[in-house]
């Protein structure tokens, strides 16, 4: 049996910092938090055990988890891990949206899981989630993992769609597992999917829409008997996440407000910027607007076009952004929005350059054929 792949978290680990320009960053700018006069120092706490259960029931107050807690993690990674590992039994099958998140379809295989895709159509904004997914349900389908905002398109999960999965769900014995990881950058209420329905098990982190990646402190959110079984599965991974973590974490958690309103204005100058050039024109097809971090763009010509213009950005402008293979669609690139305004914008306006230059060269090679 082969390797399961992990090649776009590969990717971003070596590519970090090489290239003058970057929009393969999905997450807000990591914010200064000694210059804002925030918390920004912590070693391990006195009493550990204490504050992580404290920390527990403060994420979980905020979101309106149920039972008023959640199983802190050691990141959304460690979150998603335990979700798998915790809810699917070996041979079971996990349906998993496509474009999306490589490690959503991959981490489910190291746990003897299998997965299939469903489709989350560009022509349909991303939506109409749960009509794709009734049309890939197979007997052993355990378990439908989803993104809200949709990773990589940058949408929000429709209400109506939550409902009918939640019903879908109901009648099929189904667990429904989303990574929100991206809610949080949105201008929509606080607040999770697993507070709605006894069938949701959520996934968040505050590295997206905080900036505070280098905490790696994510949690799972969900009814009793899931994060049982997630924190279960949590003790063959991390065991419990980091104490200086844990305490930084929790003497920042009076402070996420300030934080999200900066992260807002920072991404509401980005998505200005960026309408702009779309406004003015790009070769490239950007008619599904970002609510958050990021945004997924197709790339005119063959399947792989999206692929070969993110080749094209880095080599001749010195512009990284994520190839769409990683995200199971190479006609795509996905580009991060959520960088400090003047860096941000001189790399979409490389990024405009890059496609019209990639369109131009197509063109001519066309014009020569």
């Amino acid at each position: 049996m082969s390797r399961p792949a992990l090649d776009h978290l590969a990717w971003s680990k070596a590519n970090t910092g090489r290239w003058p320009l970057s929009l393969a960053d999905s997450a807000v700018a990591a914010p200064d938090l000694a210059a804002l006069g925030l918390p920004h120092e912590a070693g391990p706490p006195p009493a550990y055990g204490e504050a992580l259960e404290r920390l527990a029931v403060a994420l979980g107050a905020r979101r309106g988890a149920p039972g008023g807690r959640v199983l802190v993690t050691a990141g959304a990674s460690e979150a998603n891990a335990c979700v798998f590992a915790g809810l699917l039994e070996p041979g079971e099958e996990a349906l998993v949206e496509v474009p999306g998140y490589e490690p959503h379809r991959s981490v489910p295989a190291f746990f003897g899981a299998a997965v299939r895709p469903f489709a989350r159509r560009r022509e349909h904004a991303y939506g109409r989630a749960a009509e794709a997914v009734e049309a890939a349900l197979t007997p052993r389908t355990r378990l439908v993992m989803l993104t809200d905002l949709h990773n990589p398109g940058g949408v929000a999960l429709e209400p109506g769609d939550a409902r009918a999965l939640e019903s879908l769900a109901a009648r099929r014995g189904l667990w429904l597992a989303c990574d929100e990881t991206f809610h949080d950058a949105s201008d929509r209420p606080y607040g999770t999917l697993s507070a709605g329905s006894g069938r949701w098990v959520t996934t968040s982190t505050l590295t997206k829409s905080y900036g505070l990646g280098s905490l790696r402190l994510g949690w799972v959110s969900g009814p009793a008997e899931a994060l049982a079984r997630c924190a279960h599965a949590q003790n063959a991974l991390s065991v419990e996440p980091a104490g200086p973590s844990v305490a930084l974490a929790l003497a920042l958690v009076p402070h996420l407000d300030a934080l999200r309103a900066r992260a807002r204005a920072l991404l509401a100058r980005n998505h200005a910027h960026w309408e702009g050039l779309v406004a003015a024109g790009l070769p490239v097809d950007a008619s599904v607007p970002p609510r958050g971090t990021t945004t997924f763009v197709h790339v005119p010509g063959p399947p792989d076009a999206g692929d070969a213009l993110a080749a094209l950005a880095a080599e001749r402008f010195g512009l990284l952004v994520v190839p769409g293979r990683f995200f199971g669609d190479p006609r795509g690139v996905r580009l991060g929005l959520g960088g400090e305004p003047a860096r941000c914008a001189a790399a979409l306006d490389t990024f405009a350059r890059a496609a019209r230059a990639f369109a131009a060269a197509r063109g001519a090679a066309g014009e020569t054929a």
